[in-house]
Formats: structure tokens, sequence, C-alpha cells
């Protein structure tokens, strides 16, 4: 494999399409594999597969941990966007982040301190749960007492009669109606009036991070194409980052509090994290995705939205398609 040319640089493309970073990047990957003794021969379609699985695993051939997988199970905080992506933003993101600034974000309100020792530590014993060994469980432990924070919504309480939000109308409307563009239009047009909508953000994401699930109920006529799956999970990611980054401006630095799931104004930034991790590990990028999820497991012990079951995959460095779990 060191020495076969051809089959170097045919992995490398594979590897640099499927994790979604630049041609070197891939090769130079490939190479430290292939010199590890990492890469099976021969490279037939099996072999092709079972390389890209042990390149997608996101530990480096020589055994090192990226940097942000491993600081996020060490310090006592929450781990920003920049550092979770390692400043790779989607274009157009950093701007609409920016007009959101521009308005104002009120800062996240605390509301005194939570242990979740106290909470789960007994539930998570009675029943032998495995994660009480976990490097998550033990980083919130060794916490302790934080503090118990909210993110204040956009829309001031009783502006709207009947207390809803724009968004409640635009998913009434696609339910009504099953008319995907109309969603669409309405979703983008809620987040030019209102750049601080997180929620509306959160769900153009998941639009388009069904548009790329075969096995969406949503159906694309014509059928999309590989380019354009790519094309709108990168869109899908855009989203997501900026539904965070918005989010993040409320956020002292460090934070080191919860926002938990319980609190209804919480759930558009809880939203928009487990569509990043979904995103991230379909992009092939599984220390980010896995980053994410401690985060989510950080900000929210209680684990309402499933992310140490999405972090078993992705720990183990399994591919979207072969944990058939989303």
């Amino acid at each position: 494999m060191t020495t076969n040319r051809t089959h170097r640089t045919r992995l490398a493309r594979a590897l640099a399409a499927v994790a979604d970073i630049g041609y070197q990047a891939a090769l130079t990957r490939v190479v430290r594999a292939a010199e590890a003794g990492l890469l099976p021969d021969p490279l037939d379609a099996a072999g092709m597969r079972h390389a890209l699985d042990v390149l997608l695993a996101g530990t480096d051939p020589a055994g090192a941990e990226s940097a942000a997988g491993s600081a996020l199970r060490l310090e006592p905080r929450y781990y920003r966007l920049a550092e979770v992506c390692d400043g790779r933003l989607q274009p157009g993101v950093t701007g609409r982040i920016d007009r959101a600034r521009a308005l104002g974000v009120a800062p996240v309100r605390d509301r005194g301190g939570f242990d979740p020792v106290e909470a789960l530590g007994p539930v998570m014993a009675d029943t032998d749960d495995p994660d009480t060994g976990s490097d998550w469980w033990r980083r919130v432990v060794h916490a302790g007492t934080r503090p118990d924070c909210t993110l204040h919504g956009p829309y001031p309480p009783g502006s709207r009669p009947d207390g809803s939000v724009p968004i409640d109308a635009a998913l009434d409307a696609r339910d009504a109606t099953s008319d995907v563009d109309a969603y669409e239009a309405t979703l983008r047009a809620i987040t030019r009036r209102e750049p601080r909508d997180i929620d509306a953000h959160a769900h153009l994401g998941n639009l388009y991070l069904d548009m790329v699930d075969p096995g969406s109920a949503i159906t694309v006529s014509p059928p999309p194409s590989e380019q354009d799956r790519r094309s709108w999970l990168r869109t899908a990611l855009g989203h997501y980052q900026t539904a965070i980054g918005v989010a993040e401006l409320a956020l002292p630095d460090p934070f080191t509090g919860f926002l938990r799931w319980a609190d209804l104004d919480n759930r558009p930034f809880g939203r928009a994290q487990h569509g990043l991790a979904l995103a991230l590990w379909r992009l092939g990028r599984f220390d980010a995705a896995q980053a994410v999820l401690l985060n989510m497991l950080w900000l929210c012990p209680m684990d309402n939205q499933g992310a140490r079951m999405l972090l078993a995959n992705v720990g183990a460095g399994r591919r979207w398609d072969d944990a058939q779990y989303r």
C-alpha cells in the first residue's frame, strides 16, 4: 500500500470527499495510516470501505486524539463553536451571527445552583447504568453544583396575544400543506426579520438534513445526486452553526452552567446542538461530532435528546450509514 501511488491517490480522494477536507490533508492522513500498517491490503471495494472506516475514526495513526475531543474530557466548561469546529465555519455564518450581535442578545439568566448528582446519581446507581463510569459523567460529578441557566427568546412575553412565536405558524402550515418550498421560504423570512431566532435556523438545518437522508419522509424530485446531498449537508451545517453561534452571544466565556432541556427556552439551542452533531457525523468529522455530544451532556446531563446513544456510535468511529441511527 505504501508504494502503490494509484491506490494512495484514489483513497485520498475518497477520504477528502467523505470527510469534507482538502485533498492534501486527506493524502497526509492516508500516508500516515499506511506507514503505521493500519490499512487493509488489497484495496478492493471491501478494502476501500474498511480503509475509509479506519481513516474516519478520528484518531491519529500515532494514537494521539484531536485537541477538541481530548480537551472536552478534561476541562469543566462548555466548548464554544469555534473550538468545536476548529474555526471551520460555513460561508455566511459569521455574517449572520454579527447581525444578531448588532441587535443585542440578552445574557443568559442564572436561576441558582443545581446538583446533577443529587438528581441523577441514585437513578443511575439503581439501574447499574454503564455511564456511571464514563468520562462525561465523571466530568459532571467532579464539577459539582453549577449554575442552572436559561436562555431568553428574541420575542418578548406578550408580544403575541396567543403566546405563539413565528416558528409555530410555520410548522402548522407545513403540517397542513406538506409544502416544503413554502416552509423553507417562511423559515428564511423569519431569520431575515429576526436574526436572533435560533429555532428558525435550527429548523432550517433540520429541513436540509432531512433532505439528505434517504429514509426521510421528505421526497425530493428528481432524486438528488451525491453532489446535491453534500451541498445540502453543508447548508444544514451552516444553519446549525448559525443557531449555536447566536445562542453563544448570551453565554459568558467561560460558561460553566447548565442549559437543561426542561426549560422550553433552552430547547432551540438543544435542537441546534443535536443537529450539528448529526451533520458533522454525516460528514465524517468524528472528533467534532463527539465534541458537540459531550457539550450536550455537560449542559444537560439528563440527556433528554439521547446524546449518549449517539456518542457510542460516533466514539467507535462508525459511519452514519453503518450505524443506522439518527
